[in-house]
């Protein structure tokens, strides 16, 4: 029986400005505000896709075909597992895993060069006790 790795995912779309790319993905395309990460990254949603809004650190082209600045990632339920299992596939990952403060990462990219990732969330941490003063 085949294991299902892949859980879900979402499509990272370099941006020159969040607040900008923001408002014409909520207000032009009428997608869903989702998560919001200071002013570096936001989060919009449609039916069965997010997006994930992350201002690029490489200048604006200037005039003519604008490059495409796109990862895909694929969410998971256990990252070294999943790796595992792709890693016997042939798949090569960047040595290390990035740790967020919400999920891993595991970056790798296809034979074309496309950049890609596997991502775990972490399990919600459990609320701090609060001091009675």
């Amino acid at each position: 029986m085949a294991m299902n790795l892949i859980q879900g995912g979402k499509v990272t779309v370099m941006v020159a400005n969040v607040e900008r790319a923001v408002r014409f993905y909520t207000q032009a395309l009428g997608l869903t505000l989702g998560s919001r990460q200071g002013d570096r990254y936001a989060e919009v949603a449609a039916p069965g896709l997010t997006l994930a809004l992350l201002e690029s650190e490489l200048p604006a082209a200037p005039r003519g075909p604008v490059p495409v600045h796109c990862s895909i990632g694929f969410q998971v339920e256990r990252l070294e597992g999943a790796m595992l299992v792709l890693h016997e596939r042939g798949v090569r990952f960047a040595p290390d895993v990035a740790e967020g403060e919400r999920e891993r990462i595991a970056y790798f990219t296809d034979d074309d060069g496309t950049p890609l990732f596997l991502t775990e969330e972490k399990a919600s941490a459990p609320p701090s006790p609060v001091n009675p003063a």
